[in-house]
Order: structure tokens, then C-alpha cells, then sequence
């Protein structure tokens, strides 16, 4: 059983080198991880997933993975994985549904870097409001709400990824163009030594729309058509096309997807009858 308090220096952990993972839940965050761990310098590291911001990454991740050869390996509490994963092991952590403060203090006394993945508004709303929809204790006020606040943190993203001091990973891009793969790895100083999407990871339930083993499976490009009819993600989508200052950044970034919510914007208002 893990220990209920335990510090990183109590655990031994000296990074060689760390990298610091932010991004919205349902942007593809695991597989994205799960293939930068496996082109980790000699295949070896750790995953810390979804930690508490401000916090001890050790002691409030939710999970802790350890990498040997390229795989993910390590059955057992988490200090028995930080103990076999050597001396200065590569390390990753990762947190949710937050934004990287413009000075983050440094984690460990090793080399950082900054990453954010992001995905295309359309697609990501819409896996994020399909797994919402799954919860049979979140009604549609709550749904609302939950999707609202959402958007509002997947705005100010759109803003980070603008930065110089971070690598901006775009799933949708990752997912569908191995050269961008390759490009991606150089950016980040790691070894090409896997350019495939690997696996379903198992985080979060795996995909809100499909059962699927290997990621190459998924049809990660029509979640927005999949769910076009659904009254919650268009109003959704309708909300969002009323706000100037989110539709400016997602032309910059996804002008298709800006450019159907200016569409809905202009139609929507006809289709509305109220009693």
C-alpha cells in the first residue's frame, strides 16, 4: 500500500529531465503522453497523471506509471515504481483542465519544458459533452454549467499555446499526419523511435464514442458530425459564436471550425421559436 505522506525528496526522485503536460480533458492527453513516453531517452521514465497544481506532483498525482523500454511497466504502490526507475529518470506530469501559469516555479532541480496539447473546439466539445451525458448524476443545468467553465479554460489555452515558452501539441494534427509526429519528437528533444498512435489508453474510460483497441482505430475526426444533432452541443456551439474575443482566437488556430459556428451564429437566431 502506498504511503499516505511522502515527499519527492523522501522518494529519492531526481529527474534528469522533466516535462510539464497541460491540457483539456478529451484533447487526446493520454495517447500524446503515452507515445512522448515512448520515445523517452532509453525508453525508461515517469508518468505522473493529473496532479493537484500547487502540489507535491509525487504525493497528488492520481496515478504514478513507470516506462521501461518503451512500455509501460510496474505493478505496485507508487514508491516502489520511483524506486526502479533508476538514477535522473525522464519524467512527465501532467495536469488537467489547467492553464500554465505565465512563471511556473520549478518542480524538481532539472531541466523543464512546458507542453499543452490542445484539439479542435468541435471535436473536443463534443467528446467532453458525450462523456458528460454518460454521468447519470449530471442533469442538463449541470451539464451546462460543467461545459461552460470548460470553455472558458479552453479559450485561455487557445491564448498559452501562443507563447514562446511552451511546445503546443495539436491532436488532431498528431493523430493524422506522421510526419508531424517525427516534428513533434524534434521539437521536444526526444528519439523518433516510435511514430505510431499506439494504443487506446485506458485514463478517463478511453474514447466517449467507441470501443477500440488500437488508436489508428478511432475516428477521431468526426466526433463534431457524430453528435451534430444534439440540442446541447449545438446550443453550445451557438453560445460560443456569440463571443467576439473566443471566435477571434479560433479563427487564428481552427478557421474550419470558426467558420461553421459564424454559420450556425447567422442561421441559429431563425430556427429558435419560442411559445
Amino acid at each position: 500500500m502506498d504511503q499516505a505522506v511522502h515527499s519527492t525528496d523522501d522518494a529519492g526522485l531526481v529527474p534528469g529531465r522533466v516535462l510539464r503536460i497541460y491540457g483539456m480533458r478529451r484533447s487526446g492527453n493520454h495517447a500524446l503522453i503515452n507515445w512522448i513516453m515512448r520515445n523517452a531517452p532509453g525508453g525508461n521514465g515517469l508518468f505522473m497523471n493529473n496532479c493537484r497544481h500547487g502540489g507535491d506532483p509525487i504525493v497528488t498525482c492520481s496515478s504514478l506509471s513507470l516506462f521501461e523500454g518503451g512500455a509501460e511497466t510496474g505493478q505496485g504502490g507508487k514508491w516502489k515504481r520511483i524506486d526502479r526507475a533508476g538514477a535522473k529518470p525522464f519524467t512527465a506530469v501532467s495536469y488537467e483542465d489547467r492553464v500554465p501559469p505565465a512563471k511556473p516555479k520549478a518542480l524538481f532541480a532539472a531541466a523543464e519544458t512546458l507542453v499543452i496539447i490542445y484539439r479542435s473546439f468541435l471535436h473536443w466539445a463534443a467528446s467532453l459533452l458525450r462523456k458528460i451525458q454518460g454521468n447519470d448524476g449530471f442533469g442538463p443545468l449541470d451539464r451546462n454549467r460543467i461545459m461552460g467553465r470548460a470553455v472558458s479554460t479552453y479559450s485561455d489555452m487557445l491564448t498559452r499555446v501562443q507563447d514562446d515558452d511552451v511546445v503546443p501539441l495539436c491532436y488532431d494534427t498528431w493523430s493524422a499526419e506522421e510526419h508531424y509526429r517525427e516534428a513533434a519528437l524534434t521539437r521536444l528533444n526526444l528519439p523518433g523511435n516510435d511514430l505510431s498512435l499506439g494504443t487506446v489508453q485506458r485514463f478517463g474510460g478511453g474514447s466517449s464514442f467507441q470501443d477500440a483497441t488500437a488508436a489508428a482505430d478511432l475516428k477521431t475526426d468526426q466526433r463534431s458530425a457524430q453528435i451534430a444533432d444534439d440540442h446541447e452541443y449545438r446550443m453550445l456551439l451557438w453560445t460560443a459564436s456569440r463571443d467576439d474575443s473566443f471566435m477571434t482566437k479560433l479563427a487564428h488556430h481552427f478557421p474550419g471550425d470558426a467558420k461553421r459556428l459564424e454559420t450556425l451564429r447567422s442561421t441559429a437566431s431563425a430556427q429558435v421559436v419560442l411559445p
